[in-house]
C-alpha cells in the first residue's frame, strides 16, 4: 500500500485551548492589528468565506464545552496509514502494520512505525511536506518506507524510497488497507489535509522474503556459513570463528565468531531475528558501515544490556549502552538499526535503544555488515538477516505522484543593504534602479553600515505592528526570494523576538507573508504563513512548521520562499520546511498576481525586536 499525502500539520494534536472562548474570539477580532477591528468586521461580513470561521466557531465551542470541569483528551498521534485487522479499528495506532504520525513539539513531527505490535519511535523533525509512504505486506510483518521532496529532513528525495523499519510479528489473517486521521490542527487553529492519491499493488520487485534488501540470508538450512552464498549480497566471510546452519538457524561454533557481506553501497536498514538461550553467557549483534576488521560500527547485546560504539583504526570506542534490556530468552526477538549517514537508531523488538538517535558521520560510506557471537553462547541462533540500502527506487508499478518543489533556478539580483540610511524607504535596490519602499505598517527597517537593513526596535519597544518594504516585480507568475537573517539577541529569555520574513505582494486586499516566529515562551523556532486574501486575514488560518533549533538567535540562517500565485514552498538554509497552495487552506482561493516583492517584520502574537536583513535575493525561472 503506497500513500501521497500532505498532512494538515505533522504536530496536529488535541487538547485544551490555551486561552477561554471569549478571549480567542478577541484574538480573531483583532487579527494581526494591521487593520481596525471595526473595518476587520465589516469586511468579513462583506466576505464570501464567512462559512469557513462559522465552522471554525462551533469547533472552539465544542471543546470549550467539553473542558469545562475536566481537562481536554490529550491526543498526538494524529495520522496513521497502513494495514489494518478491522475494518474500522478503535484505535488503529494499536494494530497492523501502521505508520503512525506523532505530534513532537517544537521538533514537528516523529513518524513511528508499529513494530513488534507496539509503535516505534523513527525519523524525528520531519517537516509539514507532502510525503509518500509505502507499507509493504509480506507472508509475515511488513517494511515500511517514505520520501519526500529534494533535501526534506529525514527522507530519500522521491521517486527514491528510504527504507524505515521492519516488523516480522504481525499476522492477522485478514488485513484492510486504510487511512485514518485522528487530528488537524492545534491549539485552535484548522489546516486540512491533503491526500494525492492511494494505491494497492502487488509488486514483483518485492516477491522475495527479504524484498529490497541488498544483502540478505535465512541462514536456515545445513553446513557451514563460511565462503557460501548469502541468498543476495554475495559470499559470507568469516573473519573470525565460524556459524553452522540448522533448521532454526546459524549457531555459533566457536568462542568468538563473525561472519561478513560486502552488498558494495552502504546500509540504511539492518535487521536481525535471534533466539538467544535461557543462560547466555555471551554476546551477539551487528555490524554495519563496516571498512575493515579495524574500522566498523556495532550494536552489542548480551542478557543484561545493549550498546553501541565504532571501532577506528583499530580502537573500540563505546558511545551509549542501555542496560536493563530485559532479554527474551528462549523467544525470537529483533534487533535492527537504521541509519542514514548522519544519525542513527538501534531496536531491540521495536523498542529504541539508548533513549534517541545517534548523530555520527563516521564510515559513513563504509559497506560492510556482519552479525557476530562471542562468549559461551550454546542455543543462540540467528535467522532472517537482511540489510537495505539506504534508499531504493520506487517500483515502476508506483503511479503515485508527489507534487513538485518549486524554485527558481537562475538569480536576478541580490541586494546586501549596502549603505547608511535612518530608513529604506526611498533607497535604491540593487536591481535596475528600482526603489525599496514601505508597503504596510508604521514600523522602520533602517540601514546600518556593515548590518544591512535592520528593524528599529528592542525588547524595551518592539517593532509597531507588521511593517513590510518592497520593490516593483516584473514577472507576476513567479518569484523566488531569499532573505539572511540574523535574529536579535544571543539567547533565550532576553525577551528578544525574531519575526523576520518575506512578502508577495498584489495589492492592499491579496498578499501572503511568510515568516520566522522565534519566541522566548516556545521550546523552537517556526516558519509562518499568513494569508490577506479578498481583503480579509483570519489569523486563524495561518499555517506553519515548527522547525525547531535550526533558527536559533544570534545565528545567521536564511530563509527561502518559491511562489507561484497559488503554492509555495519554504526553505532554511536550503531545506525545504513548509509546503501548501492556496487552495488546501481556502478551496475557491483564485491564484495571485505578484507585483510587488519584498521583507517583512510580521506580527505573530507579538512583534520584532530588532532582526537584521543581511541580504535580499531574487530569481526566477529559466
Amino acid at each position: 500500500m503506497a500513500v501521497a499525502v500532505l498532512n494538515g500539520h505533522n504536530t496536529s494534536q488535541a487538547g485544551d485551548l490555551s486561552e477561554s472562548l471569549k478571549r480567542r474570539l478577541g484574538s480573531w477580532a483583532r487579527g494581526s492589528k494591521a487593520v481596525p477591528v471595526q473595518e476587520r468586521i465589516l469586511r468579513w461580513l462583506l466576505g464570501r468565506r464567512k462559512k469557513y470561521f462559522l465552522r471554525q466557531l462551533w469547533r472552539w465551542f465544542l471543546i470549550s464545552r467539553n473542558s469545562s470541569g475536566a481537562r481536554q483528551q490529550v491526543l498526538d498521534e494524529n495520522l496513521a496509514l497502513g494495514w489494518f485487522g478491522q475494518e474500522m479499528p478503535a484505535n488503529p495506532t494499536l494494530q497492523g502494520n501502521a505508520v503512525v504520525m506523532h505530534a513532537a513539539g517544537p521538533e514537528n513531527g516523529e513518524l513511528w512505525t508499529r513494530v513488534h505490535q507496539q509503535l516505534a519511535p523513527g525519523i524525528r523533525s520531519l517537516q509539514n511536506l507532502p510525503i509518500l509512504y509505502m507499507v509493504v505486506l509480506r507472508q509475515q510483518g511488513a517494511v515500511y518506507y517514505a520520501g519526500s521532496l529534494p533535501g526534506a529532513h529525514g527522507l530519500s528525495a522521491y521517486p527514491r524510497l528510504r527504507p524505515i523499519a521492519i516488523d516480522w510479528l504481525e499476522d492477522e489473517p485478514e488485513v484492510y488497507a486504510a487511512l485514518f486521521q485522528s487530528v488537524q490542527g492545534q491549539i485552535g487553529f484548522r489546516v486540512d489535509s491533503r491526500v494525492y492519491g492511494i494505491q494497492v499493488e502487488k509488486f514483483p520487485e518485492f516477491a522475495h522474503w527479504y524484498g529490497s534488501a541488498h544483502a540478505a540470508d535465512r541462514l536456515i538450512g545445513q553446513g557451514d556459513l563460511d565462503d557460501r552464498p548469502a541468498e543476495v549480497g554475495g559470499r559470507w566471510q568469516m573473519q573470525r570463528g565460524n556459524f553452522l546452519r540448522s533448521g532454526e538457524g546459524a549457531c555459533p561454533t566457536q568462542a568468538d565468531n563473525l561472519a561478513v557481506l560486502e552488498p558494495g553501497s552502504p546500509s540504511g536498514l539492518v535487521h536481525l531475528l535471534f533466539k538467544a538461550p535461557q543462560n547466555l553467557r555471551g554476546e551477539l549483534g551487528l555490524l554495519w558501515r563496516r571498512q575493515d576488521a579495524d574500522n566498523t560500527w556495532g550494536l552489542h547485546l548480551d542478557d543484561k544490556a545493549a550498546w553501541l560504539g565504532v571501532c577506528t583504526s583499530g580502537i573500540w570506542q563505546e558511545l551509549r549502552r542501555a542496560p536493563d534490556i530485559n532479554l527474551k530468552a528462549g523467544k525470537t526477538c529483533s534487533l535492527q538499526v537504521c541509519d542514514d549517514g548522519r544519525s542513527m537508531a538501534a531496536y531491540l523488538d521495536g523498542k529504541l535503544l539508548f533513549g534517541g538517535w545517534v548523530v555520527d558521520e563516521r564510515l559513513g560510506s563504509a559497506s560492510g555488515v556482519g552479525v557476530f557471537a562471542k562468549g559461551e553462547a550454546s542455543g543462540l541462533y540467528l535467522n532472517s538477516f537482511e540489510a537495505h540500502p539506504r534508499t531504493i527506487v520506487a517500483p515502476p508499478g508506483l503511479r503515485l505522484q508527489l507534487p513538485a518543489a518549486q524554485k527558481g533556478d537562475r538569480e536576478l539580483f541580490r541586494d546586501a543593504f549596502a549603505g547608511d540610511a535612518d530608513d529604506l524607504d526611498g533607497h535604491p535596490s540593487a536591481w535596475d534602479g528600482q526603489v525599496w519602499r514601505r508597503q504596510l505598517g508604521n514600523g522602520v527597517i533602517s540601514l546600518r553600515k556593515g548590518k544591512g537593513a535592520c528593524v528599529q526596535a528592542s525588547p524595551e519597544t518592539p517593532a509597531p505592528g507588521r511593517t513590510a518594504y518592497t520593490l516593483a516585480w516584473e514577472l507576476p507568475e513567479f518569484a523566488d526570494l531569499e532573505i539572511e537573517v540574523l535574529p536579535p539577541g544571543i539567547g533565550r529569555d532576553q525577551g528578544h523576538k525574531g519575526r523576520a520574513g518575506l512578502i508577495f505582494w498584489q495589492d492592499a486586499g491579496n498578499y501572503i507573508i511568510v515568516n520566522t516566529w522565534l519566541d522566548d515562551y516556545y521550546g523552537g523556532a517556526s516558519i509562518s504563513s499568513f494569508f490577506t486574501l479578498d481583503h480579509f486575514e483570519d489569523i486563524y488560518d495561518a499555517v506553519w512548521t515548527n522547525v525547531g533549533s535550526r533558527i536559533f538567535w544570534g545565528t545567521p540562517y536564511r530563509l527561502r520562499v518559491a511562489f507561484d500565485g497559488m503554492t509555495y514552498t519554504a526553505y532554511v538554509n536550503d531545506e525545504p520546511v513548509l509546503y501548501r497552495s492556496l487552495s488546501d487552506v481556502y478551496p475557491d482561493a483564485a491564484r495571485l498576481v505578484i507585483n510587488r516583492v519584498g521583507i517583512a517584520a510580521n506580527w505573530e502574537w507579538g512583534t520584532d525586536t530588532g532582526s537584521e536583513f543581511r541580504s535580499f535575493t531574487a530569481r526566477v525561472k529559466g
